[in-house]
């Protein structure tokens, strides 16, 4: 049993910056096959539903992942969570230079999907113990630029060397950007284990829903679950529309729309922190409503770009204003469990974003396809009003009473 220790009010330390680029390298590679594997697929013989396919297997054996290292991560090791993570990543990723059928892509790209869990949950659980209470907004707002930055770098990335090269070499380089984060994970050693010998509590069998939720998660979970069908369509089928189109330079849209959530990011922690989850939280879904109604519209470049800068600045503000609403709301012994809990949020909503919407693009085509992504945000935004709001006041007011209660 370990325990972990956060005794000062400085940000960027030796732990935050390797735990940074310990997702830097692991979404740089994440993001290079989420946008070359559907193309990938198309070229091997498949449709826009295996490219569904590909994203919901990967998304639903992350899910199934996700309590086994939530639970691992809380009474073990964050260390060795994103140890394993980082090895399977980087395998698994190199891997896909033989995958040359359809079968034998998908079965990887579904084995792909525990690395991503590992590493997924406990990154995120390692930011949450680390960065200053004080800070935690800001703290989760610059390291989701970890994600931003890989967005940025990997789906161009991938354009050029497939353009370039091949698909082989586009393999062999998102697996060695991959090998960073086995470097970084060797790196961290935050946990500090107690050296005087303690009493070991007995042990109590858990409840199925223990392991899969922890409850605090839950509502911030159902908000974050309808965010990310969008960006399940966002990362699957926007290259794919693109070149139905006739538009090459698709690789502009994932820069714009880094940058913008790259400023949002910076800003929307900070005001987070300050006024309140709400003021970022309710015009950051606004705005993502908007840009996917746009998106539907697009037959250029320019609809593409300025949907790219919409949907950036609206996931800049909403996403790591979620992620420290979950963490302020959970228990500290149980962020591996409210980690898993968010991130099979987001799992689910883009894998299973992935899998109907690709159905949904061969019957009614991409347009509608998106406008079921606006529709979506608009359900994320009523969630959060009426249930993770609610959930917001009534934990307030609980803290204030207890405070009250102790000062007379």
């Amino acid at each position: 049993m370990v325990e972990q220790q956060n005794v000062s009010e400085k940000l960027w330390t030796k732990d935050y910056f390797l735990t940074f680029s310990y997702a830097m390298s692991t979404q740089i590679a994440n993001n290079m096959l989420m946008t070359g594997l559907p193309l990938y697929a198309i070229y091997l013989g498949g449709d826009n539903s295996i490219s569904g396919m590909l994203f919901g297997f990967f998304m639903f054996v992350a899910i199934l992942f996700r309590p086994y290292f939530g639970r691992l991560s809380d009474e073990k090791s964050r260390r060795i969570v994103l140890i394993i993570g980082a090895m399977v990543t980087a395998f698994i990723t190199l891997s896909y230079v033989v995958a040359f059928s359809i079968s034998l892509l998908l079965i990887m790209r579904s084995l792909h999907g525990i690395g991503f869990s590992a590493t997924t949950n406990a990154a995120g659980t390692v930011i949450s113990d680390i960065v200053p209470k004080k800070r935690l907004g800001e703290g989760i707002g610059y390291y989701g630029l970890s994600n931003t930055l890989a967005t940025a770098i990997g789906p161009a990335l991938t354009i050029y060397l497939i353009q370039q090269f091949n698909y082989q070499v586009l393999f062999i380089v998102s697996g060695t950007i991959g090998l960073i984060s086995i470097i970084c994970s060797l790196l961290i050693n935050y946990e500090k284990r107690n050296p005087k010998p303690v009493a070991k509590a007995p042990k109590t069998k858990r409840k199925i829903s223990e392991l899969l939720f922890e409850k605090t998660a839950v509502p911030t979970g159902l908000v974050t679950a309808f965010v990310y069908v969008g960006m399940g369509a966002s990362l699957t089928f926007i290259p794919t529309f693109a070149l139905s189109l006739g538009i090459n330079d698709i690789g502009l849209y994932f820069t714009v729309y880094s940058f913008a959530l790259l400023f949002t990011r910076i800003i929307g922690g900070k005001l987070s922190d300050k006024y309140g989850t709400s003021i970022v939280v309710i015009p950051g879904l606004i705005i993502m409503a908007i840009s996917f109604v746009v998106l539907a519209n697009a037959t250029s470049l320019g609809g593409f770009i300025v949907t790219g800068i919409l949907y950036g600045l609206g996931l800049g503000f909403v996403e790591p204003a979620l992620n420290a609403t979950m963490i302020k709301l959970c228990p500290p012994d149980r962020r591996g469990a409210g980690n898993s809990t968010f991130f099979t949020a987001k799992d689910l909503g883009s894998g299973v974003g992935a899998i109907c919407l690709g159905f949904i693009s061969l019957k009614s085509g991409f347009s509608a396809v998106f406008l079921y992504s606006a529709l979506c945000v608009v359900l994320a935004i009523f969630s959060y009003i009426f249930i993770l709001r609610r959930q917001m006041i009534k934990v307030k007011r609980a803290e204030e009473s207890t405070l009250q209660a102790s000062v007379s």
